[in-house]
């Protein structure tokens, strides 16, 4: 370490203090001073000193008082700060959740972080606030929730004034990962009470022998509560809508919800990290998944239902297709319309059909079609055309365009060169309805209510089908050699991209004649017949007769199919067999489905949650893996099934509830979807307004560059990291994690910071972090050393002898006697006016040589590496450490006598104070006591000035 100039002069000024005052006593050898760079105690104090966990802070340190500690796990990554109750049932417990009523129960958490650690209590503290469910993940580094000894800790007020509580143990069955989803109804084993265990049950209503007073938790929503969520008692419990009241209720509804605190009590004593190596850490990048805290800008969208007709199949948006850079939009709407409060001319009645902008959501004004119907469906072909399917008489009030027909993509127009004139001929009338489109290998898939189709120009070729058919993608003439039967109508349908098979869904229970409930694989060979070896779809558990299925899709070596009642199934696509299942409670019948990046993104008119791997509508909570929210569209892992619970669009809203009906991705990737959509996220100052549709587009999943030039300096504070800034392809800013040997223990936003505690050696690591979580590579390692220790500090004491007698060899060696030599501090010499020690008078005839001696005590030499000796001299000099020459400077080769003069004369005052400095193997020095021997030789007797110090710092 660097000794200040301060700290020199300081240590001259003593010792030249005690020589004036005449007390000079020839100190013992003087000891080297080594800061201690072994690990810290983790105390949770600072990010470079925090603890895997409260309890390991509280186990390590007993005396540690209630409040905000540094916890860090290998699996959060970088150090954060929580709030630890260090007291209560012998302390150790992290709090991750705390509020009265409105708790949200989302996986996301709700409020903030540091408003939740700095404000675990009190009237302050009412309002909601919770981790996100990966922080809480992280804090049990690893573990299982159910694993915890003492489950999850809910502490509830049980007074309104606040000064009674009521400690709850909620012990977990089968659960691996946390979920904020209480409201849903976790399994729990049992519920100890004030330490008396009270049994099991789940966290959405829990009661012990039915009571209706403390001995009950509600979390799921009420319509008497207003709709606030929180840890409800029984309907005995009276709260008052007060903000000091800790325990809350609405109106009269009693069953009061109190001010609760969550803890969870992990205990960890320490975390596996992972070794960096030397070259560092590539860059990682989070999975591609839609940004649900973010709806996209689309500042047009469609409004009002035509006629005023209202209904779950009577909404704004029913389908969307994209040609080029344009966006198409059909459904039930009444009006295109630019924001909530629209100018003039910014309402339109553009009915059924309108088309925007991809990408900035303009209303194209000159795509104008007119349509007397509902428009449910719209695919692009090949070469331009739109097709449109709906429940329309015509398009334009052309011929032959009833209920499919192809539109001008830039005009909507009809296109009078392709006709696909569909009918239904029934006893009861009903008119010919097309549903679905899909395109392949050539052919437009059509299916709905219908049963004869001609098509082509000239129109031609009348086929009697059964509710499907298949017509050319050029001009619309229908394939009279694939015609399957349906007995119902069909909702959905997708043509493989295999071009072998078609999947099929809707209100039908045999397909050719075969039995083949609501759901139908049909080959795409001439016969049309069905797909042989799969086995049979599985409806949800107490579905009764409503086993309709409304979407279906293929997505690689699987099959997603989905619809009442609240049921989405993942199939293999060779043998139909069942892999992962999702029941959505309350609301839920699936609606629409698609894939982007290996995620897959299912819609329904569903806001609560979500049940994974379950089957039981009437009752899913005991059968489910897993409980997370959902709110009208959810995300899967396409390869195996799982729930994402982190795409959350949680600020969405719609009209009447429907939510969307369509979900199509663009070619940004974006996710566009649309039902009765009225509210995207929040911007600010107020929620996005949405017309029908939005859309939500990917997440960031670039990592930014690694920072350059890292370098490293032992300073006072510690040890000070400096490096580049890194860049990003986002607008945001970027934090750095500093990494020490295998862990991170510290972030900044700016290119410098500072490890108190070191624990050197160390290798340093730096890497930059943008707002989404993208790390990227590390730096290479940088390792640091302690800075050298100060053997002999400049203004050390030295004996010494400079009375003209020649003292040989012997002078220089451990054992010499120097008790008679005099002592003083260093600087020594004459002639410059700044000694600290005067050895002879100015302006007389002087010795050619002075001899300087001290010892200093070095307890382990094999700890050190190398000594640096800084030797100012004035004029020669040679330096020995326990009687060998180290060093020599100004010097005649050969061994040196008294009256030995110097090469040359230095003149230049700079050169006379500069230091000369020589690097020494650290194999010289022993253990113990070492003497340090100093010659300085004067280039002639009349020389008028003689300078000498030293100082011997020992590198590690």
């Amino acid at each position: 370490m660097k000794v200040s100039k301060v700290r020199l002069l300081a240590s001259a000024a003593a010792v030249a203090g005690s020589l004036g005052m005449g007390v000079v006593a020839m100190p013992g050898a003087a000891t080297a001073a080594a800061r201690d760079y072994g690990t810290p105690v983790a105390d949770g104090l600072s990010s470079t000193t925090a603890a895997a966990s409260c309890w390991a802070i509280k186990q390590t340190l007993p005396a540690s008082p209630d409040g905000v500690y540094w916890l860090q796990t290998a699996q959060l990554v970088a150090p954060k700060q929580f709030y630890c109750d260090m007291t209560t049932d012998g302390g150790g417990w992290v709090l991750i959740g705390r509020g009265r009523e409105g708790w949200t129960w989302s996986y996301n958490g709700q409020g903030s972080q540091a408003t939740l650690r700095n404000t675990p209590s009190g009237p302050g503290a009412f309002a909601p606030a919770a981790l996100p469910a990966d922080l809480v993940q992280g804090l049990l580094g690893g573990g299982r929730v159910d694993a915890l000894d003492d489950g999850i800790r809910v502490r509830r007020a049980t007074t309104m004034d606040g000064s009674g509580a009521q400690e709850l143990r909620l012990k977990t069955s089968n659960r691996a990962k946390w979920t904020w989803s209480i409201g849903g109804g976790v399994l729990v084993s049992d519920v100890v009470v004030d330490g008396v265990s009270r049994g099991g049950g789940n966290t959405q209503s829990w009661a012990y022998a039915g009571s209706q007073s403390l001995l009950r938790m509600t979390t799921n929503e009420s319509s008497t509560h207003n709709y606030k969520m929180g840890f409800s008692y029984g309907n005995t419990v009276v709260g008052k809508n007060d903000p000091m009241s800790y325990l809350w209720q609405y109106t009269t509804e009693k069953s009061a919800i109190p001010f609760a605190q969550v803890f969870i009590r992990p205990k960890l004593m320490s975390s596996d990290y992972t070794a960096v190596p030397a070259e560092g850490l590539p860059a990682t990048t989070l999975r591609p998944l839609m940004s649900s805290t973010t709806s996209d800008t689309t500042p047009w969208g469609v409004t009002g239902v035509e006629g005023g007709i209202s209904g779950e199949l009577k909404l704004e948006v029913e389908t969307f297709a994209y040609i080029g850079r344009t966006m198409y939009v059909g459904g039930m709407f009444a009006n295109v319309q630019k924001g909530a409060n629209p100018g003039p001319d910014e309402k339109v009645h553009q009915p059924y059909l309108a088309a925007f902008d991809l990408d900035t959501g303009e209303w194209k004004r000159d795509f104008r079609p007119v349509l007397d119907g509902e428009v449910w469906d719209l695919q692009a072909t090949p070469d331009g055309k739109l097709i449109v399917a709906g429940e329309f008489t015509n398009v334009g009030g052309a011929p032959h365009t009833s209920a499919v027909a192809a539109v001008d993509p830039l005009t909507g127009a009809p296109v009078t060169t392709w006709t696909a004139d569909v009918t239904n001929v029934s006893s009861d009338g009903t008119t010919p309805q097309v549903r679905a489109l899909d395109y392949q290998d050539g052919w437009i898939y059509i299916g709905g209510r219908f049963n004869r189709i001609a098509g082509g120009t000239p129109l031609s070729n009348l086929v009697t089908v059964g509710r499907t058919a298949r017509v050319r993608a050029s001009d619309g003439k229908p394939d009279g050699t694939w015609k399957p039967n349906f007995d119902g109508s069909i909702i959905e349908m997708d043509a493989s991209d295999r071009g072998d098979r078609v999947y099929f869904s809707g209100y039908f229970k045999n397909v050719n004649g075969t039995p083949s409930s609501n759901i139908a694989v049909v080959s795409t060979a001439a016969g049309a017949p069905n797909v042989q070896g799969l086995g049979k779809w599985v409806p949800s558990i107490g579905s009764g007769t409503a086993t309709y299925q409304q979407t279906i899709k293929e997505f690689g070596n699987d099959v997603w199919q989905g619809g009442s009642e609240h049921i989405l199934g993942k199939y293999d696509r060779d043998t139909y067999t069942l892999q992962t299942s999702n029941i959505t409670k309350s609301g839920g019948d699936f609606q629409a489905l698609t894939e982007v990046d290996g995620v897959v993104y299912g819609s329904c008119h569903c806001g609560n949650y979500n049940y994974s791997n379950d089957l039981n509508y009437s009752n899913p909570i005991p059968y489910a893996s897993d409980v997370n929210g959902i709110k009208y569209i959810g995300a899967w892992d396409e390869a195996t099934g799982a729930y994402l619970p982190d795409f959350f669009p949680s600020a969405l809203d719609t009209r009447s509830g429907m939510g969307p009906w369509e979900l199509t991705a663009d070619p940004n990737g974006c996710l566009w979807f649309g039902g009765d959509m009225k509210q995207g996220s929040w911007t600010g100052t107020a929620f996005q307004w949405l017309g029908g549709f939005g859309k939500f587009c990917p997440r960031d999943t670039t990592a930014p560059t690694t920072p350059a030039a890292l370098s490293a300096s032992n300073v006072t504070a510690g040890v000070k990291l400096s490096w580049a800034a890194a860049t990003d392809n986002a607008s945001g800013t970027l934090t750095y994690e500093v990494l020490r040997n295998d862990r991170v223990i510290g972030t900044t936003t700016g290119t410098s910071f500072t490890d108190p505690t070191p624990g050197l050696p160390a290798t340093y690591f730096v890497r930059a972090v943008d707002d989404t979580g993208n790390r990227s590579a590390t730096t290479t390692g940088l390792t640091v050393q302690p800075p050298p220790d100060t053997l002999v500090a400049y203004g050390s004491a030295w004996r010494w002898n400079y009375d003209g007698t020649d003292q040989g060899t012997a002078w220089s060696q451990p054992g010499f006697d120097d008790s008679t030599w005099s002592l003083g501090a260093s600087e020594l010499g004459f002639g410059d006016n700044d000694e600290a020690t005067v050895v002879a008078p100015v302006a007389s005839k002087h010795p050619i040589t002075a001899y300087f001696r001290t010892t200093v005590d070095v307890a382990n030499p094999a700890s050190y590496s190398s000594l640096l000796l800084n030797l100012v001299r004035d004029d020669g000099a040679v330096v020995y450490v326990n009687g060998v020459e180290v060093a020599r400077d100004n010097m005649p080769a050969g061994a040196p006598t008294a009256t030995t003069p110097a090469v040359s004369a230095i003149t230049l005052r700079a050169d006379e104070k500069a230091a000369v400095s020589f690097t020494v193997p650290a194999s010289v020095l022993v253990p113990g006591t070492n003497t340090i021997a100093v010659e300085v030789h004067q280039s002639d007797v009349w020389s008028p000035d003689l300078s000498f110090n030293l100082q011997v710092q020992a590198a590690h």
